[in-house]
């Protein structure tokens, strides 16, 4: 983050998009996966394991606490993907009104502030104050 930071201006702005931490517990522990779920939980990078492909995943506390530790101030800060991935495709790939009706919830839970936490995705937009 300390090097994203510095390529930025100050009065500048980062867009972040990173993997969720909760999200992945969530998805372990309900496709039967308890150990995984329980190693996202307690392991520093948020991994399940060694065949786990993303390198690290975050909290809202982990992913802002080093957006400030680096100088930033968080701006705004939103779950991405909450429900999608959890709606059978058959329910959200058609034309109509249950893709509309997701495409709404999504757009309100991005926000909520419990929701938000459970997101595939945390986007996390921050400022670079001006010197």
């Amino acid at each position: 983050m300390a090097a994203l930071t510095a390529t930025v201006r100050p009065g500048g702005a980062v867009s972040l998009l990173t993997a969720g931490r909760l999200a992945a517990a969530l998805s372990r522990a309900v496709g039967g996966n308890v150990d995984d779920a329980l190693r996202v939980l307690t392991d520093e990078s948020g991994r399940w394991g060694d065949g786990d492909r993303t390198a690290r995943r975050f909290t809202r506390e982990t992913l802002t606490g080093l957006a400030v530790d680096a100088g930033l101030r968080v701006a705004e800060l939103h779950g991405v993907r909450i429900f999608a991935d959890l709606v059978p495709g058959g329910n959200s790939d058609g034309e109509g009104d249950s893709a509309e009706a997701l495409l709404a919830l999504e757009s309100v839970a991005a926000v909520h502030p419990v929701l938000r936490d459970l997101a595939a995705q945390l986007h996390l937009v921050a400022d670079k104050p001006a010197a």
